[in-house]
């Protein structure tokens, strides 16, 4: 904080957890504005106004890099983590499967990208990262070059580069992503999107009721309970719930 003219200036350089909390904040703020149906999400704004703040050259500490990250890994396997053991449990053979195969095609397409380009194991690994948005596989990348015995620099160069085709395919990742599930691949595929989604729903839907699906909210929500025995004539409220010592019992009114 500097003073000049009069004024306090913040120097956000010198505050670098000023500069991770306004791009959480200023993130998620432009990713629910909506242009028609199109919106970028809270994950594609938080990264993109990051990348601008980064430009202001701020120095984030290695120790809250990690610390975020590791938080980061909890919360997706805290998440998941119940979905993943209920999928195991039922079909978890073809889903292993799926998995593999997966993982081999984006790895084999990404080193072909990779070598076409020209590009270094720290642009590989961004753009492994982005391209199918799997953040976690920064973590792992910036680990093996710390492995593999280079020197600092060009340790240094290799993980500087990775954040950079991160940050430009993850967006292409994210948004190529829902192009090719909703518009694409039906094409492809030669189905109507829309026809099957409602056949689907039809299928695992246990019933509506005759008048249609309505909204569960209510403005307002009366319980009556009815007590055991009678009150004695002229009862007051106090007198009501004295009588019944032995119960959690709150009187706000009785009938005349």
């Amino acid at each position: 904080m500097e003073k000049a003219n009069g004024f306090h200036r913040l120097d956000i350089a010198a505050l670098p957890e000023l500069a991770i909390f306004a791009s959480l904040a200023i993130g998620y703020w432009i990713g629910v504005i909506k242009l028609g149906s199109f919106s970028l999400g809270t994950v594609t704004g938080t990264l993109l106004v990051a990348i601008l703040i980064g430009q202001l050259g701020i120095v984030v500490s290695p120790n809250v890099k990690s610390i975020f990250f590791i938080m980061f890994l909890f919360a997706v396997g805290y998440g998941v983590g119940p979905q993943f053991v209920r999928g195991i449990a039922t079909d978890g053979l073809p889903q292993a499967i799926f998995a593999v195969v997966v993982s081999v095609l984006c790895l084999v397409c990404v080193y072909a990208a990779s070598k076409i380009a020209g590009y270094d194991a720290g642009f590989g690994a961004g753009l492994l990262a982005g391209s199918q948005t799997i953040s976690a596989a920064m973590g792992l990348a910036t680990d093996a070059f710390g492995g593999l015995g280079l020197a600092p620099d060009k340790a240094k160069e290799l993980a500087d580069h990775m954040p950079v085709a991160y940050a430009i395919t993850y967006i292409w990742g994210t948004i190529g992503t829902g192009v090719i599930l909703s518009i694409l691949g039906p094409k492809l595929l030669g189905v109507n999107l829309e026809a099957e989604c409602k056949r689907y729903e039809k299928e695992l839907s246990v019933g509506a009721p005759p008048g249609g699906m309505q909204s569960a909210y209510r403005r307002l929500d009366i319980r009556a309970y009815k007590i055991g025995d009678r009150m004695p004539p002229g009862m007051t409220v106090a007198g009501a719930e004295a009588h019944h010592g032995d119960s959690r019992i709150f009187v706000q009114r009785l009938p005349p």
